[in-house]
C-alpha cells in the first residue's frame, strides 16, 4: 500500500544528504559485516538488528507498528536494521554495501541513515528509489553501493561513518530484503624507519653495498638532546632516539596522522641475531605521529652492564601492521629487510687519543640455525667509499676458544700473530673463512683498534661482519649482520 505522507518524509530526509570530498584511501584488509542469510527469501525469516534510535524513529513516523525481518514479504512494514561498532577496528577508508532486495512497491526506496538514540537524525544520510537502483517494481535484484560515491548525487558517507560509527539501513515499505553485507576497508597509514639513508619505505628495498643494520634513524645519547650518536653509559639513564617517517601508502600518497606503539630492544654487539631470544626490551612508548618525520625519545633506564649494544626499533599500529610477523627463531636481518616497521642499528663509537691509543670491543657471532651446524666467515672491511683505518693504524681480532678451535686458518688479508690472534694487513680488509658453529651456538671475538694519535683529527669507519648459513639461503654463506665502528682520532677527542 502507498503512504504518500511517509514517502514524502522519506524523500525529504534523503535529500538532506551533503556531497563531501572523497577521503584518502590506502591498502588494508577488509572487514565484513553480514546480516541475514543469502537464501533467496527462504523461510523462516532472520532477525534484523535496528538500533533503539532507529526503532524509535520508525514507531514515531509510521502508523503500522513493527519492523520487517529478513526474508519477510508483504505490504506496509518498514525494513530497518543497523550495522554498529564500525570504527572499533580503526578509521574507515572504504565501505561497500551489498543487498538482495525484492521490490514490492512502485515507489519504494532504500535509505542509508544515521539516527541518534532519540530517534532524530544525527547527520545527513542518502537515499534513492529502488527503480533508480536497477530493481523495477515486482522484481528482485542486487544493490551494490560504494559508500564513498553513492548513486545519483555522488555522496560520500565515509566521513559521517567515521564520525558516527554506525550505519542505519531502511527500505520502504512493501519491499523485502534477503540479506545485507557491509564490507569495511580500514585506512592504511605507512610509518617507516629507514634502513639506509636512501630508504623510502619500500620493502624489500634495494640496498646495494650499504648494510641494512646501520639505520640512520636510530641513535643513542648519554644525556637527553645530544647532537649525534654516543655509546650508552652504564649506571645512568640513557636515551634512544628513533625517527618515524609518516608518508602514507603508495599509490595513495596523502599521509594522515596515526597512533601506535614504538618498542626498542637491545642485544649484545655483534653479527647475527634471532627473535626473540637475542633481544631485550628497553622501553615501550605509545606515540601519536603527525604527518612528516617525528623523532621519538625513548628512555633507557637499565643498561645491563658496561659494554656496547645493538638496537632494534619496532613500530606497531592497528592501521600499519608488521607485514611479516616476528616469529620465534626468525632471523633479524631477514625481518628487517621484509618490514619497513623495523630498523636495526649496530654502530659503536671509537674515540682514540694520546691518552687512549687503543680500544677493544666484544663482537658476538651466532648460528641462526637451531637445528644444524653452520659454516661461518668473519669479515673486517672499511665502509664503502671510505678511507681504510688499516692505512693509519692496526685492527686485531682475538677469537675465543670455541672459534679458534673450529677455524681452519683459511682466509685472506690477515696474518696470525698469536694464539687465537690475527692482525688485518690488507687495507681493503680481511676475511676469515671455514669457521664452524654448532646448532644455535654463540661465540665471541674481540676487536681492537689502535693507532699512534697525532694532533690532526681524523675519522674512519670500519665494519666487522658475520657471514653464515641461514634458513632463507640454505647452505649458502651470506651476510647476517655486523657492527660499524665510527673511529675518531685526535689529541682533543673525548674518551
Amino acid at each position: 500500500m502507498n503512504h504518500p505522507l511517509h514517502r514524502s518524509l522519506l524523500g525529504s530526509v534523503l535529500k538532506l544528504s551533503t556531497v563531501l570530498a572523497l577521503a584518502w584511501s590506502g591498502a588494508a584488509g577488509a572487514q565484513t559485516y553480514t546480516q541475514g542469510v543469502t537464501d533467496t527469501f527462504t523461510l523462516p525469516t532472520e532477525p534484523v538488528s535496528p538500533s533503539p534510535g532507529l526503532q524509535t524513529w520508525v514507531a514515531a513516523n509510521y502508523s503500522i507498528p513493527g519492523i520487517r525481518q529478513f526474508d519477510e514479504q508483504g505490504a506496509d512494514r518498514y525494513f530497518a536494521t543497523t550495522f554498529s561498532n564500525l570504527t572499533t577496528g580503526g578509521r574507515i577508508c572504504g565501505a561497500t554495501l551489498r543487498m538482495t532486495v525484492r521490490s514490492g512497491g512502485s515507489n519504494d526506496s532504500l535509505g542509508l541513515w544515521f539516527v541518534n538514540p532519540f530517534g532524530t537524525f544525527a547527520a545527513p544520510g542518502w537515499g534513492e528509489s529502488l527503480t533508480n537502483l536497477g530493481i523495477p517494481w515486482l522484481s528482485t535484484g542486487v544493490v551494490a553501493l560504494n559508500l564513498a560515491s553513492l548513486p545519483g548525487t555522488g555522496t560520500n558517507l565515509l566521513p559521517t561513518l567515521n564520525a558516527q560509527g554506525y550505519l542505519d539501513v531502511i527500505v520502504q515499505d512493501d519491499s523485502a530484503v534477503d540479506s545485507a553485507t557491509l564490507v569495511i576497508t580500514r585506512c592504511r597509514t605507512d610509518v617507516f624507519i629507514r634502513d639506509i639513508p636512501s630508504d623510502v619505505g619500500v620493502e624489500p628495498g634495494s640496498y646495494g653495498s650499504t648494510p641494512i643494520w646501520m639505520s640512520p634513524d636510530i641513535r643513542v645519547c648519554q644525556n637527553a638532546g645530544c647532537p649525534g650518536n654516543e655509546n650508552p653509559e652504564f649506571g645512568q639513564t640513557n636515551f634512544v632516539y628513533v625517527k618515524l617517517n609518516n608518508v602514507g601508502t603508495p599509490p595513495f600518497p596523502t599521509p594522515a596522522p596515526t597512533s601506535g606503539t614504538l618498542r626498542v630492544y637491545s642485544t649484545a654487539s655483534g653479527g647475527a641475531a634471532v627473535w626473540p631470544t637475542s633481544w631485550t626490551l628497553i622501553n615501550t612508548i605509545p606515540v601519536s605521529i603527525p604527518v612528516g618525520i617525528t623523532e621519538v625519545q625513548v628512555p633507557w633506564t637499565s643498561v645491563p652492564a658496561p659494554g656496547h649494544y645493538c638496537l632494534l626499533a619496532v613500530w606497531e599500529a592497528p592501521n600499519d601492521p608488521i607485514s611479516f610477523p616476528l616469529l620465534p627463531g626468525s632471523n633479524t636481518l631477514v625481518s628487517t629487510a621484509q618490514n619497513n616497521n623495523l630498523a636495526w642499528r649496530n654502530v659503536n663509537v671509537v674515540n682514540l687519543s694520546p691518552l687512549r691509543p687503543a680500544a677493544s670491543f666484544d663482537f658476538r657471532v651466532l648460528n641462526v640455525l637451531a637445528e644444524r651446524s653452520s659454516r661461518l666467515e668473519l669479515e673486517v672491511r672499511p665502509a664503502a667509499g671510505q678511507a681504510s683505518f688499516i692505512e693509519r693504524g692496526q685492527v686485531l681480532l682475538k677469537l675465543d676458544d670455541a672459534l679458534w678451535a673450529k677455524w681452519s686458518r683459511r682466509g685472506t688479508g690477515f696474518e696470525i700473530v698469536g694464539e687465537g690472534l690475527v692482525r688485518i694487513i690488507d687495507v681493503e680488509g680481511a676475511r676469515l673463512t671455514d669457521l664452524v658453529l654448532a646448532p644455535g651456538a654463540e661465540a665471541h671475538a674481540t676487536v681492537t683498534f689502535q693507532a699512534d694519535v697525532g694532533d690532526q683529527t681524523e675519522t674512519f669507519e670500519m665494519q666487522v661482519v658475520q657471514h653464515s648459513e641461514s634458513e632463507a639461503t640454505g647452505d649458502k654463506v651470506v651476510e647476517q649482520g655486523g657492527v660499524s665502528y665510527a673511529i675518531t682520532l685526535g689529541r682533543d677527542v673525548k674518551n
